[in-house]
């Protein structure tokens, strides 16, 4: 059995760690072939983790491109409305 809060895939679990590396938020769901879910805090955007796709390189690599569209600068610090 997998343990709870890893993807049974290593590459998607290799894909899912960078995500959270990057500051967003990883969640793990088990909502039917849903396995969790990658959510972009600042956008809101989110993706679907499957966990059984097709070919978990792909995934993997669909993972990596969210993760890299989602990367937002730190707004932290910054008063609402400031540039």
């Amino acid at each position: 059995m997998i343990s709870s809060g890893r993807h049974p895939k290593k590459e998607i679990a290799d894909a899912l760690r960078r995500a959270e590396q990057a500051d967003l938020d990883v969640e793990e769901i088990h909502r039917g072939h849903r396995w969790g879910e990658v959510t972009c805090v600042p956008c809101s955007a989110r993706f679907a983790v499957w966990s059984t796709p097709r070919d978990a390189g792909t995934h993997a690599k669909q993972i990596d491109r969210f993760t890299a569209r989602h990367t937002h600068p730190r707004l932290a610090g910054r008063a609402p409305g400031s540039s």
